[in-house]
């Protein structure tokens, strides 16, 4: 709470002059009917979740299955009722996917004939400054995903419809809005380029919610479902999911977190056929974002400490399932470079040498980011959830009462931040690009809170989401979601 009285005052850093600051909005956001509905429900299926949970047993696969669809449900409208409440959303949301500078992936997805073009272009294309940063520095994922979804906007034309009143009705004019975007990206934009970008906005802002999924897929692998329905709200409230929409981060999050428990559930269980589906999660995750390879080194530091504990007749298992695992994501790679001319041994690095020069050329100190990014991170996953996190961290470190995989998990994220922080590989926007570590970071807390019983768990983890919804409300309501300019 004292960190949103400071928000609203003005008092927080948001940034280091001179080299990135979050922008503030001119005035405030009043939320709207649709951001209390949404953020109600959500505080309302944290107690109904934690109300069923009080009893300390475990659930059955029927009722976690329940409460699941319910936190789903909440964390979708939450979500969604928050940016829509926004006045300026409708404009700046599809403003904000059309623009080179904000993401830059629709206008290029615009100019692809089909999806094999995309491979083919990017990887031509890739070191070409005239391109958008973000085009430069990501895979072909991103662009494959908005042409795949505006070809099929073209065969719905009644979300095109919608599209149009919904404009219409706020007194926005596509054709104003076709104006202005002609000064936000290369490409030629229509008129319907421009309303089919609105119904994106919110297709961007649902897939991002659904990272509550995974996350209770992580917590009920790693601890058990009782923990992984706690996490799984507790990720539904993270302020930066919440504020940072329209945008693919969230859907790089989703993308991410479920290869993250696809490897957990074959280092688990040791079977090859999980294995195999990892290995081709962590190609559909690198794909979207090469900054996700840092899980790569996540899964084998968490794997280690359960593969010395495994006997040897089921260790082959293990090790069988790893070779056939890097076969196939050697195999699916190969088929990239030889079909479709997308090489991911000379993209990976090839990007990574353009996101030095753009971090080159804009000047940010790396001694001033160092502290900025830990306290960024800290503080767009929620100042409530994240001083909560660190002494669950450290309370189950000192006690050392976490098994193999758990305890694997939690270092492992540890030693992960740390190289992040200390390879200087981002300055700035650790709000909203590290996002995808914030629901496993919340993960020792949401531990903490389950092995509560009675009244305590249902106070303290309700008290914790009110918390964080309403540090996310303050922070949708001060600062600017997007920047379309």
């Amino acid at each position: 709470m004292v960190a949103a009285v400071l928000l609203w005052l003005d008092w927080l850093p948001l940034g280091v002059p001179g080299q990135w600051v979050w922008l503030r909005r001119p005035a405030a956001v009043v939320p709207s009917l649709a951001a209390v509905v949404g953020v109600s429900t959500a505080i309302g299926a944290g107690a109904l979740a934690l109300a069923v949970l009080r009893s300390g047993r475990q659930p059955t696969r029927t009722v976690a299955g329940l409460l699941l669809a319910v936190i789903l449900v909440a964390s979708v409208l939450a979500a969604v009722g928050l940016a829509a409440s926004d006045p300026g959303f409708w404009a700046s949301g599809a403003l904000g996917v059309i623009s080179d500078t904000s993401m830059g992936y629709y206008s290029q997805a615009l100019s692809l004939s089909g999806v094999s073009d995309a491979f083919s272009y990017h990887s031509a294309r890739v070191a070409s400054s005239r391109l958008p940063d973000r085009v430069r520095t990501h895979p072909p994922g991103p662009i494959i995903f908005f042409y795949l979804l505006r070809q099929w906007l073209e065969h719905v034309p009644r979300v095109i419809d919608w599209s149009e009143t919904a404009l219409a009705q706020r007194g926005i004019s596509p054709v104003v809005l076709r104006q202005v975007t002609g000064k936000l990206t290369q490409v030629f934009i229509t008129r319907r380029d421009v309303v089919a970008a609105l119904p994106i906005t919110f297709i961007l802002t649902v897939l991002g919610a659904l990272v509550v999924l995974p996350t209770y897929g992580i917590g009920a692998v790693a601890f058990d479902r009782r923990t992984g329905l706690i996490a799984a709200l507790l990720a539904g409230t993270v302020p930066s999911l919440l504020h940072f929409v329209p945008s693919i981060d969230g859907i790089g999050a989703l993308l991410a977190l479920i290869y993250l428990w696809l490897w957990m559930l074959a280092v688990r269980r040791g079977e090859v056929w999980l294995y195999i589906l990892a290995a081709l999660g962590a190609t559909v995750m690198l794909l979207w974002s090469f900054g996700y390879a840092i899980l790569l080194v996540l899964a084998v530091i968490m794997a280690i400490p359960v593969w010395g504990q495994t006997y040897p007749d089921k260790m082959s298992r293990h090790l069988r399932g790893v070779a056939w695992g890097i076969l196939v994501f050697a195999a699916v790679h190969q088929l990239l470079s030889s079909g479709l001319e997308y090489n991911i041994l000379t993209a990976f690095p090839a990007s990574v040498a353009v996101h030095r020069q753009i971090l080159a050329a804009a000047g940010r100190s790396y001694w001033l980011w160092l502290p900025m990014n830990l306290y960024d991170f800290l503080l767009f996953m929620g100042p409530a959830l994240a001083v909560m996190s660190v002494a669950a961290i450290y309370n189950g470190l000192e006690q050392q009462r976490w098994p193999a995989l758990p305890q694997g998990l939690v270092v492992g994220l540890l030693i992960i931040i740390a190289l992040l922080l200390l390879s200087g590989s981002t300055r700035a926007e650790v709000g909203r690009i590290w996002v995808f570590l914030m629901p496993l970071a919340a993960l020792p807390a949401a531990d903490y809170v389950a092995r509560l019983s009675d009244s305590r768990l249902i106070w303290l983890g309700t008290t914790l989401i009110g918390l964080q919804v309403c540090f996310a409300v303050v922070l949708h309501a001060t600062l600017v979601p997007v920047y379309p300019f």
